[in-house]
């Protein structure tokens, strides 16, 4: 190629600040304001976790007495995905698009469908982890939320207040059709109602009981498991608990995601109406006894032996969280200085960053755009599935 990636670079830039795209309001929504910068990709970077304190009597006394003990946890966060979009441009064609006065404007396509591509596909990664982290589930399988109110939205702010989270940035992160109902709404498109014309007016939504409300392209179809009877085992499970024993099922599967309600069935315990969502199936499969692990702070019933457990239906992962719930590792990956290969480092309107590189073959260059990311839940009590 006659011009280099730095006589380029005010349309790569300009490129970046245009790029089209689907919603993505999950990358926005989470925590990302660390130092990432030195994890390579396959390593992790781990976060702590405070353990919940121990209360104790204190009694006076002339000598003093050792506090209690405490275990930090702590969770790793990994860059998992090394993602790239590529073009191939042999000589001849760069010169007939230079001659056509359109090379800078084919570059400047190729380069917003490359961003957009790696952003949607990450979006929808990052929706994926977070739905599989939640702690529980609310509303109706199967129906899109804000069908005549909103009050999905105060009984998830009531869960999360709860569980202990912050409540100090709330996001929720919907589909385009969930989003559909809420703008038909009386309190969001009457003025009298609403407070504002703001939300008529520009198509944004304000905040609502805290939450800041965003669309994504990235919400999924949860398809749950097969698994049918399986029961708790013969030690029962106490409030808290988040490693769930059963005795077995008849047959089927437990995916991580599935939303899980326990019922007296054949035991003597209480039923329990709660939707516990399953983040990892762990041991359980078929008629085997094992495990599944549900996400903090886990049980809010007690259960005894025998009480069964069933799978609610196939789900749109709408999401409710605290930013601080999730924490995500996004950067370029990086690649070996070489004489073949020149590199230029590309920032977006959102504040993410690509590697584009341009290396030199025989009588062709090919084109690659990088982008490089892992996320991961680290406090599944600050996160509800709102079912749709």
């Amino acid at each position: 190629m006659s011009n280099t990636l730095t006589a380029l670079a005010p349309t790569l830039f300009s490129a970046a600040k245009e790029v089209a795209q689907e919603p993505i309001g999950a990358l926005g929504s989470i925590n990302m304001n660390f130092d990432s910068k030195g994890v390579a990709i396959g390593d992790s970077v781990t976060v702590p976790i405070a353990p919940a304190a121990t209360l104790g009597t204190y009694s006076p006394a002339m000598t003093t007495s050792a506090g209690t003990d405490a275990i930090a946890e702590s969770i790793a966060v990994s860059i998992t995905a090394n993602r790239n979009a590529t073009w191939n441009l042999t000589a001849e064609q760069q010169r007939s698009l230079e001659n056509g006065g359109t090379d800078k404007e084919w570059l400047s396509q190729m380069m917003k469908q490359g961003m957009r591509a790696l952003r949607n596909e990450a979006e929808a990664a990052l929706c994926s982890v977070i739905y599989k982290g939640a702690s529980r589930a609310y509303g109706t399988a199967g129906t899109a939320p804000f069908a005549t109110t909103i009050d999905e939205i105060p009984n998830i702010y009531k869960m999360l207040k709860d569980n202990g989270a912050p409540m100090a940035d709330l996001q929720m992160i919907i589909d385009t059709n969930a989003g559909l109902n809420a703008r038909k709404l009386g309190i969001i498109q009457q003025a009298d109602q609403a407070g504002t014309d703001s939300e008529r007016r520009t198509g944004q939504f304000l905040r609502q009981f805290g939450f800041q409300l965003k669309e994504s392209a990235g919400i999924s179809a949860h398809t749950k498991g097969t698994a049918t009877g399986f029961q708790i085992a013969a030690a029962g499970e106490a409030i808290g608990q988040t490693t769930l024993s059963f005795d077995g099922g008849d047959a089927g599967t437990i995916i991580a995601g599935d939303v899980l309600v326990i019922g007296s069935g054949g035991g003597s315990g209480t039923a329990d109406t709660n939707k516990y969502v399953i983040n990892d199936p762990s041991t359980l499969t078929g008629a085997a006894a094992g495990n599944v692990i549900i996400g903090r702070p886990g049980l809010k019933i007690a259960h005894v032996n025998d009480d069964e457990g069933v799978l609610g239906a196939n789900y749109t992962a709408n999401l409710a969280f605290e930013r601080s719930a999730i924490v995500g590792v996004m950067r370029p990956p990086l690649i070996n200085p070489s004489p073949l290969i020149e590199q230029m480092l590309i920032t977006d309107d959102m504040g993410l960053s690509y590697l584009l590189c341009k290396i030199v073959g025989d009588g062709m260059v090919t084109l690659r755009l990088h982008l490089a990311y892992g996320f991961k839940v680290i406090n599944s009590e600050y996160v509800v599935n709102l079912l749709g």
